[in-house]
């Protein structure tokens, strides 16, 4: 009896299995992080609704050109070449807005991680290709790349590519996303199907039910 006490008071106690009921949270807190800093990145690429002559009923009014124009010079003057500029400064911006509402109500998050990932990873590689691969390196290794200013923006974007690397493999978590919402009614729904074929393979009134 004692034994059999003491294996299940270690298996909980190195697996933190009475932590179960909260393993929500984490996915919850990065999708609540993450949404407003997309949000905030992508309306200031394109101006969303900041245009001076803005009509909320009129779609064409809401980007602002400058703004707009200015996303599209940066990406011309890296030093690292982005393809289609003007194309990519309409993409970048989309992906980050929508990123922000799917994170925001937990829908198709893994999906909608692969494009972030690739974002942020085309995002780190111009980062390290502007300050200097080696020298970037070693002043990450040397300062953890956080007492050095010089490397915030490769810090930022690895940390982000983390976030959203976990997120991916995660998924939105329970209760509070649509995915797992959807997630659950799909699968009460095969279950009942499920039951439906069982009941109608084992009828009893069947022709061939007494062979």
């Amino acid at each position: 009896m004692e034994s059999n006490f003491m294996t299940k008071f270690l298996l909980g106690f190195f697996s933190f299995g009475w932590l179960r009921g909260l393993d929500f949270l984490p996915p919850l807190l990065l999708r609540l992080f993450l949404a407003p800093l997309l949000w905030v990145s992508g309306v200031q690429k394109i101006g969303l609704f900041k245009a001076p002559d803005v009509d909320v009923l009129n779609p064409l009014t809401w980007v602002d050109m400058s703004a707009y124009n200015s996303t599209v010079s940066a990406f011309q003057s890296a030093s690292f070449p982005v393809p289609l500029p003007e194309l990519m400064a309409w993409i970048v911006p989309g992906v980050e807005i929508i990123g922000a509402v799917f994170l925001l109500v937990g829908f198709a998050v893994r999906w909608i991680s692969i494009p972030l990932l690739l974002l942020v990873g085309g995002s780190l590689v111009m980062s390290l290709v502007n300050a200097g691969l080696i020298p970037t390196l070693e002043g990450f290794v040397a300062n953890h790349g956080y007492s050095n200013p010089d490397f915030a923006s490769v810090t930022q974007m690895f940390t982000y590519l983390i976030m959203f690397l976990t997120l991916f493999f995660m998924g939105a978590g329970r209760f509070f996303s649509i995915d797992w919402l959807l997630h659950r009614k799909l699968q009460r729904r095969i279950t009942r199907v499920k039951s439906q074929r069982s009941v109608v393979s084992n009828d009893p009134f069947a022709v061939n039910a007494t062979t």
